[in-house]
């Protein structure tokens, strides 16, 4: 048995929410309210109670292209904040700093990535997950 220890990367990763997923559960699971409640929205609610009238499977429909239309930063600004924000993204502090793209934090090893927001190797040169130049 394997066991992973937890740090403080892990659990903004682990906070972040993926367009990507939004929008798939907008599509297939939208009129129950699914991406909804994934996103933290007590809205959601709404869209179960009113499933029955299928006004909530063409809202998520529309919600799920605006997903996806949108820029990675506007939906992270939007709904990814309060993960942003505890990483030292939108803040500045003592420790990290703010170099050619890069959001360093100084007392981890791991560099932001600017377009997607994952937490790389300090001496990364590209994202692992969107491939984005560091």
């Amino acid at each position: 048995m394997i066991f992973l220890r937890e740090t403080s990367t892990d659990k903004r990763i682990y906070n972040m929410k993926n367009r990507y997923t939004a929008a798939l559960l907008a599509f297939f699971l939208g009129g129950l309210g699914a991406h909804k409640f994934y996103l933290g929205k007590w809205t959601g609610i709404f869209y179960l109670a009113l499933c029955w009238t299928y006004v909530p499977s063409l809202i998520a429909l529309v919600e799920g292209i605006l997903y996806l239309v949108n820029e990675e930063k506007t939906f992270n600004e939007k709904y990814n904040k309060q993960a942003m924000t505890n990483t030292g993204c939108y803040q500045s502090t003592d420790d990290s700093s703010y170099h050619q793209g890069q959001v360093i934090n100084q007392s981890a090893n791991y560099v932001l990535c600017p377009k997607c927001g994952h937490a790389n190797e300090k001496g990364s040169n590209f994202c692992e997950v969107c491939g984005q130049k560091l």
